[in-house]
């Protein structure tokens, strides 16, 4: 999947791509599966390390399930930033909750985001894991509403703290489109998206997309939607 996907990108946005898999001690997390309806294993622990591991002195990170389809974000590094996030997202079917919790942060996203080898992003990243390491009583401190470990919520809180103790608002441009139902297919005609799922249709504006069924990512159809690209 990561390397389908990452291949699609770096052709869009002219970017070389590197890999990096999930290299951290395995420790009992998991998600609730949209294809198979229960809760699965999630390997997601090692997100902090991309700071150190990165061959690139600037970096856009992509999780394996985010779709660059057009190259708006590539003009990101036309500004200035230590680390930017992804702050706004919107899914197909549902609506996101705005916050972590009912008296907690907002929401962002680790899905997607980019950061240069300085001192403040290095910071950023070490409160990362430090987060990680101390998970409960972060959980705690800051009234988080789901009990597993997610790196959205430890990007908001780190962030958190860098700024202040203050809400940054400087963000990734745009919304983050989720596709957050069990997909049929995906395909693109006159520069515009078709999204099929079991019970409709839906035909969108070409964007990036995040791609939460993993079952679709592994299927033929994905393998088509990637050689039409």
């Amino acid at each position: 999947i990561a390397h389908n996907t990452l291949s699609v990108a770096s052709r869009i946005l002219n970017l070389p791509y590197t890999i990096l898999s999930n290299n951290a001690p395995h420790i009992e997390n998991y998600r609730y599966d949209i294809d198979m309806s229960r809760f699965v294993e999630w390997n997601n622990l090692s997100r902090y390390k991309v700071f150190e591991l990165s061959p690139y002195d600037e970096t856009l990170v992509i999780d394996a399930d985010y779709l660059v389809l057009e190259n708006k974000i590539k003009f990101i590094f036309e500004t200035q930033w230590d680390y930017i996030l992804q702050r706004q997202s919107y899914a197909l079917t549902q609506e996101w909750p705005e916050t972590m919790g009912s008296y907690s942060l907002p929401f962002v996203w680790a899905t997607v985001f980019a950061f240069r080898k300085t001192p403040r992003a290095k910071l950023f990243f070490n409160l990362v894991e430090r987060i990680q390491n101390n998970y409960e009583y972060y959980h705690t401190l800051f009234n988080i509403r789901e009990r597993n470990y997610r790196n959205d919520y430890a990007f908001a809180i780190a962030d958190y703290i860098v700024n202040g103790y203050c809400l940054c608002n400087h963000s990734i441009p745009g919304n983050m489109l989720t596709l957050d139902q069990a997909l049929d297919s995906i395909s693109i005609k006159d520069s515009q998206l078709i999204v099929k799922d079991k019970n409709r249709g839906y035909v969108l504006p070409l964007m990036n997309i995040h791609i939460i069924s993993k079952s679709y990512l592994q299927s033929d159809n994905f393998d088509k939607l990637i050689e039409q690209l």
